[in-house]
């Protein structure tokens, strides 16, 4: 459940509430109520809104490059701007461990709180899909360069695929994140190792990180939505009864 879905929601209603002259004054509560309590700005730059790498930084091998380079661009579509990681082996792409975008985390969090983390991912090109071709793979860091997964153990968020496709990933981190320090969100691709290897890029879009309380009661997107439709229903018929 999301605060951009419940709006979506509270805006069918309440077009339909027009017809009747009236808006559910309830649900509006209930979704403010929901958006006051989701935190979602614990990520900076992580939609890529400022259609730039403004808090990401990139790397090949580890060495951070601090001018452009052709293996990280942006994705402009029409001002909907996405991060994108290329690797062209047959090209003479430098990496040989990894292209990495990376963005520190913040991980403040009251100590009643879960963290969020999401993302849109897609993955493409023209390698040959086997087991020693081009990867990609994400994960924590930190400052002792561990490799962690959510669950705050050595480990990826995604472990390395050379498969093609696209997804959502989102995931309850382990509370031994809360108020940690010193983490960094990695986004890798790594060129292949056979003669077929070719080129492939990986799309970033969407990163969010939520702190959710969870001594906070909220109520179910589809509970939002019956009493909405109740609360119309019922005006409908008071409406009726006076014509």
């Amino acid at each position: 459940m999301t605060i951009e879905c419940c709006k979506n929601e509270l805006s069918l209603l309440t077009e339909k509430a027009k017809t009747l002259k009236t808006i559910p004054k309830t649900l509006i509560f209930l979704c403010l109520l929901l958006a006051a309590h989701a935190q979602a700005a614990l990520v900076t730059n992580g939609n890529f809104q400022s259609c730039d790498f403004t808090g990401w930084a990139n790397y090949t091998d580890g060495m951070n490059h601090t001018d452009p380079n052709a293996d990280f661009a942006i994705i402009n579509n029409a001002g909907a701007c996405q991060g994108q990681i290329n690797i062209d082996v047959a090209s003479g792409a430098s990496a040989f461990y990894a292209n990495t975008l990376s963005t520190e985390m913040d991980f403040t969090s009251g100590s009643n709180a879960h963290l969020w983390l999401s993302f849109d991912w897609l993955f493409s090109g023209f390698d040959d899909g086997s087991s020693l071709a081009d990867v990609f793979f994400v994960n924590f860091t930190n400052n002792l360069g561990d490799i962690t997964g959510a669950d705050a153990s050595p480990g990826f968020l995604l472990g390395p695929t050379s498969t093609y496709g696209a997804g959502t990933y989102s995931v309850m981190l382990d509370n031994r994140f809360i108020n940690q320090s010193g983490w960094f969100l990695d986004f890798n691709l790594e060129g292949g190792f056979t003669p077929d290897s070719f080129s492939s890029t990986l799309l970033i879009d969407n990163v969010t990180l939520r702190s959710i309380p969870t001594n906070v009661p909220v109520p179910p997107m589809l509970a939002l939505i019956l009493l909405g439709a109740a609360a119309l229903f019922k005006r409908s018929k008071q409406s009726n009864r006076t014509i």
